[in-house]
């Protein structure tokens, strides 16, 4: 809870310093360039639109998904500008050398290039420079609400349950996922930052929608089962297979030594260290009596847990409660191996 609590925040104190700190400057940039006008005559003002006549001398790329550009020139003013583009430009580029163009100055960089009657702007074209910022912050502030969601609900509902992994904080996860993902791709889709911003609350609505309803669906379909029991038809293992498991228990199987991996054969079920160290398993005696499987609890012995996929199998041994845990894949061998063990020791 402290620690999800804890990142949120720091996430949310990100998103605001993205959205009212460099994204606003961005803004303000663009919205001068786009105000910018053409400079008289004569002047050297760099808050104006400089335009200069320019030869390419060469060009280079560097390839990749999305092939970066370099164009070298030098101006009728003297200067070599090397002017770098973003994005595809491979069909545009090919043969451009000794081409006249023209360039346009902005602020001290030049911002675009003028050459048979297209205009291709550079990398320090100014307009949607907020972007990232943009995109960034919506995607870290819905990382960081989420947290304190779940955060809150740690603190809150975590009593009401004694799973090890309930279903509430899924769909807390599964819905920041979902709002992330979109408020980093929106402002990338979108030509005006308000416009964004009105998308992603569209998608803020649906998305907390839709976990209300998944939610009061889940809420429903627990409420009507009587018993957390997961039904698992035992399997008798025709040959001899290697599982995940653990076993936990106050027995001498149990411990310490009953990690790591299961042996399940048509002879019962064996424990060894890993995989590859197979000479001396350990056998599980007959006289564990497999009782019910289920999903984990906050309760069990510690070590018992191989992540949210895994069942547990609760067993008696005599007087002893015994837990096996393995993947809902593999309970099915788990419980064959005990029940040919037991068979196999009643004849």
């Amino acid at each position: 809870m402290i620690s999800t609590t804890a990142i949120g925040t720091a996430l949310l104190l990100v998103m605001v310093w993205l959205l009212l700190v460099p994204m606003p400057e961005r803004l303000d940039t663009e919205r001068a360039f786009r105000a910018a006008r053409d400079c008289a005559p004569g002047t050297t003002a760099t808050d104006c639109l400089h335009s200069v006549p320019a030869v390419i001398e060469r060009t280079r790329e560097h390839g990749g998904k999305t092939p970066s550009h370099w164009m070298y020139l030098k101006t009728a003013e003297g200067d070599q500008p090397t002017l770098y583009f973003k994005g595809n430009q491979r069909s545009t580029f090919d043969g451009l050398a000794g081409k006249r163009i023209h360039v346009t100055y902005w602020e001290g960089s030049v911002r675009y290039i003028d050459w048979a009657d297209a205009r291709w702007y550079t990398a320090a074209d100014p307009r949607g420079a907020y972007r990232p910022f943009l995109a960034w912050g919506l995607a870290l502030g819905s990382a960081g609400l989420g947290l304190i969601l779940i955060g809150l609900w740690w603190a809150r509902g975590y009593a009401t349950t004694r799973l090890r992994y309930p279903w509430q904080p899924g769909v807390l996860i599964a819905g920041t996922i979902v709002l992330g993902t979109a408020g980093g791709l929106i402002p990338w889709s979108t030509h005006r930052w308000q416009t964004a911003l009105q998308v992603y609350g569209v998608v803020g609505a649906a998305v907390a929608a839709g976990c209300a309803f998944a939610a009061a669906a889940l809420h429903r379909a627990n409420a009507r089962k009587t018993t957390d029991t997961v039904a698992i038809e035992p399997v008798i293992p025709t040959e001899e297979t290697i599982l995940s498991g653990i076993v936990r228990g106050d027995v001498p199987y149990g411990g310490v030594l009953g990690g790591g991996c299961l042996i399940a054969d048509a002879e019962g079920l064996s424990i060894i260290p890993d995989p590859n160290y197979r000479n001396h398993p350990k056998l599980i005696p007959a006289t564990l009596e497999p009782l019910r499987v289920r999903p984990p609890y906050r309760t069990d012995p510690d070590g018992l847990d191989l992540g949210d996929a895994c069942l547990v199998l609760e067993c008696r041994d005599g007087d002893t409660p015994v837990y096996v845990a393995a993947a809902r894949q593999s309970m099915p061998l788990v419980l064959g191996a005990l029940v040919s063990a037991h068979q196999l020791a009643q004849k």
